[in-house]
């Protein structure tokens, strides 16, 4: 979510009417819940905002994943998506963006069982699982994403800011999955030198309003057309982050929807 909220139970974490709040202001009507627990099934419906899945921010590297509650939180909200985030390890944050600094699973049987299991989970309750390669975690680069995809049948969550983070051109893998896409993050990077810590770049705010950074949307919009899901608008925070939230948010969608297409 724009607002950092990465956890529930995370201390710092503004009130959830102020998230909800901030996203209708912004002009949008459709919204991820965010961390289980965090916003109730039924309160953005109160605000005017449906809702279209939510993700599961967890160590998949290490199997055993459970993925029951947020399943359970998205079929009570009405949403469609459960988004899979291998959460970033120390060893892997430190080596984001770096695909020859960075260390692989020796082993990645555990984490393709734990991420089939919660394909079938949501699968059985009519909600379709989709990876989100994501700096720091096990599936950042173009090799893990195709192990990925290759020996499972989850459907892909391009993010495109950290897809540039990991030094991929979001537009070609969205090109080159087409027939896998369920989801997208449309996201922005700022130029020019960042921390090598990826949570330390997260905080000098390495992730900026779309429009300010490298991100080419146009073409982002253009590799996605017959694409017909949703594209949630994302600037991943940590406390200390520059700018406002929902000032930011809102900058976004402004340029986003100024760069979509005229509707025929």
């Amino acid at each position: 979510m724009s607002w950092g909220v990465d956890f529930a139970d995370a201390p710092g974490n503004p009130p959830y009417e102020e998230v909800l709040s901030g996203i209708a202001a912004a002009g949008l009507r459709w919204m991820e819940l965010g961390p289980v627990g965090y916003v109730p099934p039924s309160a953005p419906a109160e605000h005017g905002l449906g809702v279209v899945g939510t993700f599961v921010f967890d160590a998949f590297h290490l199997g055993g994943v459970d993925v029951r509650t947020p399943v359970d939180a998205i079929a009570a909200a009405g949403g469609r998506i459960l988004v899979l985030i291998d959460r970033p390890s120390p060893a892997r944050a430190a080596t984001a963006g770096s695909s020859a600094a960075a260390p692989r699973l020796r082993d990645p049987g555990p984490m393709l069982d734990a991420l089939r299991r919660a394909s079938e989970h949501a699968a059985a309750r009519g909600i379709r699982a989709v990876i989100h390669p994501h700096c720091g975690g096990y599936i950042e680069f173009e090799d893990e994403i195709e192990l990925v995809l290759g020996a499972t049948g989850l459907g892909l969550c391009i993010d495109t800011g950290h897809a540039l983070y990991a030094g991929s051109d979001p537009a070609a893998l969205i090109r080159r999955y087409a027939d896998r896409i369920g989801h997208v993050h449309l996201k922005d990077i700022s130029p020019g030198p960042r921390p090598r810590d990826f949570w330390a770049a997260v905080r000098a705010g390495v992730f900026c309003p779309i429009g300010d950074g490298q991100l080419d949307l146009e073409a982002v919009i253009t590799a996605l057309s017959g694409y017909d899901g949703f594209a949630t608008i994302e600037q991943d925070r940590r406390p200390g982050s520059p700018g406002t939230p929902a000032e930011d948010l809102k900058r976004s969608v402004e340029r986003a929807t100024a760069a979509l297409p005229p509707s025929r």
